[in-house]
């Protein structure tokens, strides 16, 4: 199954279930956040085969520029993030741009798609040859990446590297970033504007070289256990602001706020006893003093639900450095990357993650890889390109994006497509124009909400943006 499948199931859940899954998001500290996502998925396996009404979804932002009718533009349970503009590595007043995008929708059915030519023409004013590297944004996960190609005059630029920024959260109120992944064009335009997101992406974290102190549990035992799913519970007290907690390996978390006891635990099973499968707690910072290993009937692991089940405890001192490659050595053995990913570039920001979430409470291969792969972020195709003196070359990006959507009915709902112009770019763009290519005729473009000026009944396919705006909407009907 892929994303596609899921929405297209999505399509078929009733709204008010999916309202209530959608009000919980990712937490930056303290609770695991698997438990929401895998009751959500499991929703959408219960629900999937059943052919509930469908409506059309329409709610708009309170907030945002009108489009020609009066019409804000819709706030997208399903945000896709916006195409953004191209920046340099070093400002320089020697080089300007015209830009020119054009759309085309993407043949087929469900028309989710846009392909995106953004091109550039950069000229050097100056009397000298220009060397710049650029870097060319795009929005996208690590679990599902589609990298652009970028070409130079025609020809594809093959020699450039793929840098990944952090996960893009929401600016809830007076700056807060809420837990939630982003929803809107101003969460993009929060993170990029004053440039450190793409400075940050730059420098990378580095090695993690502090030391963690690892409790490894081996070879576990069930067969004397009673009940349906036997779970064995890691437990210590710990002193939050002097320790954090991770696991791998673990499908279960606990943590008391009165009694500062810290629990993780994994469900057991027969064959686990002769299995080469990870499970351990990874303590950074204080170790613990002492700690319990407990069995209980079921991963609720309550009082009074006590069992045998055992386990050989390890404990090893070691640093991020020497483990993280071992966890996702082990992780990527059975959760092979799909799309165009690297293991090397999900080590990078699972590092990153790690760095962000320093005082928290986590389940490493659970909430952590989660985000990791799911959470939104922008990366940069980083090139080099050398400008003559006097002359113009052309540097085109080619993309597909993908729409915003609406949850309650993906198959007949609202389909919206973002344009934000410089969100930290220092590149300068004297004029940006539009195209809404037409191959298959006017008639596959319903539009239902724009602010760019396109009116094709009237043959206005191609706008130049007046520069006034930095986010352009284009909202179409199915």
């Amino acid at each position: 199954m892929n994303q596609k499948d899921i929405r297209r199931m999505l399509a078929l859940v009733d709204d008010r279930y999916l309202d209530e899954a959608q009000d919980w998001r990712p937490q930056r500290h303290r609770w695991p956040r698997w438990v929401a996502l895998a009751a959500c998925l499991c929703l959408v396996v219960g629900l999937g085969g059943f052919a509930l009404s469908q409506w059309r979804v329409g709610s708009t932002n309170s907030t945002g520029d009108l489009d020609s009718s009066g019409s804000a533009p819709t706030s997208f349970s399903s945000y896709a993030g916006p195409v953004l503009q191209l920046t340099l590595g070093e400002e320089t007043d020697a080089v300007a741009a015209r830009r020119q995008l054009t759309y085309s929708l993407t043949p087929g059915i469900w028309r989710q798609d846009l392909e995106v030519v953004d091109g550039y023409s950069l000229t050097n004013a100056s009397e000298e040859d220009v060397t710049l590297t650029v870097y060319y944004p795009f929005v996208g996960t690590l679990g599902d990446l589609a990298t652009p190609s970028l070409t130079l005059d025609g020809e594809e630029l093959a020699e450039n590297s793929l840098l990944a920024g952090a996960v893009i959260w929401h600016q809830g109120s007076e700056g807060d970033l809420g837990g939630n992944y982003a929803s809107d064009w101003e969460d993009y335009q929060a993170a990029l504007e004053d440039g450190s997101y793409l400075a940050q992406a730059i420098a990378g974290v580095g090695e993690l070289t502090d030391t963690v102190t690892v409790y490894w549990l081996q070879n576990a035992d069930c067969s004397a256990a009673e009940g349906e799913n036997p779970t064995l519970q890691f437990s210590a007290a710990i002193d939050p602001e002097a320790t954090a907690c991770f696991s791998y390996g673990m499908n279960g978390s606990q943590w008391d706020n009165e009694t500062g006891i810290f629990g993780s635990s994994f469900s057991v099973d027969e064959e686990d006893f002769e299995s080469d499968n990870l499970h351990c707690v990874i303590l950074w910072g204080e170790d613990v003093t002492d700690y319990t290993l407990q069995g209980y009937e079921n991963g609720g692991c309550y009082e009074g639900m006590e069992t045998e089940v055992t386990a050989t405890v390890l404990r090893e001192e070691t640093t991020w450095a020497e483990l993280l490659p071992r966890l996702l050595e082990d992780y990527f053995s059975r959760n092979p990357l799909e799309g165009g990913a690297s293991e090397e570039l999900v080590a990078e920001a699972t590092a990153q993650w790690i760095a962000e979430n320093r005082w928290a409470v986590g389940m490493l291969d659970y909430d952590g890889i989660s985000e990791i792969l799911n959470g939104a972020r922008v990366f940069w195709l980083e090139a080099e390109v050398t400008i003559p003196a006097g002359e113009t070359v052309t540097l085109e990006a080619h993309l597909t994006q993908t729409a915003s959507y609406n949850y309650a009915d993906y198959s007949d709902s609202l389909l919206g497509y973002d344009l934000l112009l410089e969100a930290g770019s220092n590149l300068t763009v004297t004029e940006t124009a539009v195209t809404l290519a037409t191959p298959y005729g006017t008639q596959d473009w319903d539009i239902y909400a724009q602010n760019y000026g396109f009116d094709l009944e009237n043959g206005v396919s191609t706008v130049t943006l007046d520069g006034e705006e930095v986010h352009y909407y284009l909202e179409l009907n199915p």
